[in-house]
């Protein structure tokens, strides 16, 4: 178990043997032994409890369907209740009790659901949806989490906007979606070489529109 510890600390910094005693005298070389001595004890120490369930990742399907479903203007959490989405994931995920599971995953989606469904919905409209739902997107996680970081994206994809709007004189297309404003947005207006630059731009929006 020691040697599994170790054996940490040696991927963390890219020790290259060739024995697990040699990355032990870098280890120790570098921290000192006793630093190495108490990090092997904390490392090797039986964990106590159950181990966490990973939910979230298998959980990620069902949030990504509420987001869409946000995004195109519907109401997940009428359509799809905490309970249904538990009973589902116990369905195909029972573990060894399939109460136990349904309990557990209901109470990860009332605390976490619709918020990592905005997180999520924020996520996809930047590519898949027209840059008005981005901003709708932005707006609410504003509202629903007070955390600076969305306030800050909010203000930024508007400015993007603003400054889409004043280089081209026309507000983007409706059907725009947020990264292709912002990459134009971004794009330099001047000509270096006659039509240079507007064949640039061409070929540019067409990239984004494969990407669409």
């Amino acid at each position: 178990m020691a040697q599994n510890a170790l054996a940490g600390l040696v991927d963390k910094y890219d020790l290259v043997g060739p024995t697990v005693d040699d990355d032990v005298r870098r280890i120790i070389a570098r921290w000192g032994a006793e630093a190495v001595k108490e990090s092997v004890k904390v490392q090797t120490k039986p964990k106590r409890g159950r181990k966490p369930e990973k939910d979230w990742p298998l959980l990620w399907p069902y949030i990504e369907r509420d987001a869409r479903e946000w995004l195109d203007g519907g109401d997940p959490y009428e359509r799809w209740t905490d309970y249904s989405i538990a009973k589902d994931y116990a369905d195909k995920h029972p573990g060894q009790s399939h109460p136990a599971v349904m309990k557990r995953i209901t109470k990860r989606l009332k605390a976490k659901r619709k918020i990592f469904a905005l997180i999520e919905a924020e996520r996809i409209s930047t590519t898949d949806y027209p840059y008005t739902a981005h901003l709708r997107a932005l707006a609410e996680l504003t509202r629903a989490e007070r955390h600076p970081v969305w306030a800050s994206m909010y203000a930024r994809a508007k400015k993007q906007i603003d400054d889409y709007t004043a280089k081209y004189g026309a507000p983007p297309d409706e059907d725009f979606p947020m990264m292709k404003v912002q990459m134009l947005a971004e794009m330099p207006v001047s000509k270096p070489e006659g039509s240079q630059h507007l064949g640039l731009l061409e070929r540019y929006s067409k990239q984004l529109d494969a990407k669409d």
